[in-house]
């Protein structure tokens, strides 16, 4: 199996990449909404195919703003499918950049195991030589005994 990470970006660059996430969620805060689970699940919102329904709507209002009522602005609706545009950017960027922080973790996390693997077989091989190693190796033996290859027990059918 071929090996993901080549190379491993100084600390300043992950800290600064950390730094800058966090300053724009900051800048964030004070637009920030708190939704309640029945306001986002028992809510009419612009749901796939909606939005065209919203944006035809927007057009003819602002086409006939005295067809509307005297408190309706035809702008109001307009900046807000702008707003929205915004924020699906964001939203894109911001998937982007997970996507490619998951798939970066996902390769040293491989990494990490195809070296695990190798390393302990080479250790097992060597524990017979050296006392030392052994009792370090009853650790990783108890880990083992607990954590590996631990198979969901089966419910077994009732005789």
């Amino acid at each position: 199996m071929r090996k993901f990470i080549s190379s491993i970006p100084a600390s300043s660059i992950l800290t600064s990449f950390t730094t800058a996430i966090t300053t724009a969620i900051g800048t964030f805060l004070p637009f920030k909404i708190n939704l309640t689970n029945e306001e986002k699940t028992g809510t009419r919102s612009m749901a796939e195919g909606r939005e065209g329904y919203a944006r035809l709507l927007s057009r003819i209002a602002n086409q006939f703003p005295n067809s509307l009522s005297r408190v309706d602005e035809p702008k109001e609706l307009s900046n807000l499918l702008a707003y929205y545009d915004e924020l699906e950017a964001n939203r894109l960027a911001v998937l982007q950049a997970l996507e490619t922080v998951d798939e970066i973790q996902l390769g040293a996390a491989t990494d990490i195991m195809t070296l695990v693997d190798r390393y302990n077989s080479n250790l097992q091989i060597s524990r017979a030589n050296e006392g030392s190693l052994d009792m370090a190796m009853k650790e990783v033996d108890e880990y083992n005994s607990r954590f590996a290859n631990k198979k969901p027990e089966v419910d077994k059918p009732v005789l």
